[in-house]
């Protein structure tokens, strides 16, 4: 005897009213994601900014770094970031600050216009073999270090990059061209403030401001903040995957 299979299930048509109803539903919803997603909060920066202008207190800062990457048993993930004025008749200026966060609780910010040559121990540390650099698009960023400052060993520096956006992509569900503002806001669903009037602000100019200070200390922490992000990100989907593979 044949087996009989049941028959088919179509799917009723929806009415012009009910498909109506629906896209209205659907806008509706979309408002008020962005409504949610407009009123979230800023990133801030809830650590101490450590700013400096002079040769001499960079270069004792960059000693202290560097002690701390030699005598470190384990890699040494640094947020980094850097400013830099923009012209629309000359185009980018001279690297102007540098950020480096070492950690979620300290920034340093070195405000290097003025300075022909950078410290060597600078130099050594952001090429130090237990130190890695971490931004979003962060290569090219410390291209531009080496093309406006010598002394720097910028393969070894680019070998040691670990490019947030990058990084995302091999973690991440979803494949995209990142930028910080876009990981900020899928990570930690947050805004992170890119104010134009700021970011294109004449950073060359010493002392920067209390904004521009503010603002180029979030660069570096949530460069940083991220990676640690995305690190659990990795471990959440590892866990998942185990616990799926258990069930059977």
């Amino acid at each position: 005897m044949g087996s009989t299979s049941s028959p088919m299930k179509l799917r009723r048509r929806l009415t012009p009213e009910e498909k109506l109803e629906n896209a209205k539903k659907a806008k509706i919803d979309k408002e008020t994601e962005y409504k949610r997603r407009e009123a979230r909060p800023f990133l801030k920066y809830p650590g101490k900014v450590i700013y400096h202008t002079e040769m001499i207190d960079v270069a004792c800062c960059s000693d202290k770094l560097l002690t701390k990457a030699n005598e470190s048993a384990d890699l040494m993930i640094i947020g980094f970031d850097l400013e830099w004025p923009f012209s629309f008749q000359t185009g980018p200026g001279k690297v102007a600050v540098i950020q480096i966060s070492p950690d979620l609780t300290d920034c340093y910010i070195f405000h290097v216009s003025n300075m022909k040559n950078l410290p060597k121990a600078l130099s050594e540390f952001l090429a130090h073999d237990k130190v890695r650099l971490t931004g979003n698009n962060i290569k090219n960023d410390v291209r531009k270090l080496a093309r406006d400052f010598k002394g720097f060993n910028v393969e070894k520096m680019i070998d040691n990059c670990i490019d947030l956006g990058v990084m995302a992509n091999t973690i991440l569900p979803t494949t995209q061209r990142w930028s910080l503002e876009k990981l900020v806001d899928r990570l930690l669903d947050l805004k992170i403030n890119k104010d134009k009037k700021i970011r294109q602000s004449k950073w060359h100019i010493i002392p920067l401001s209390n904004a521009q200070r503010k603002y180029a200390a979030i660069d570096a922490y949530a460069s940083l903040l991220l990676y640690r992000k995305l690190l659990e990100e990795k471990e959440n989907l590892k866990n998942e995957e185990n616990c799926s593979n258990n069930d059977y």
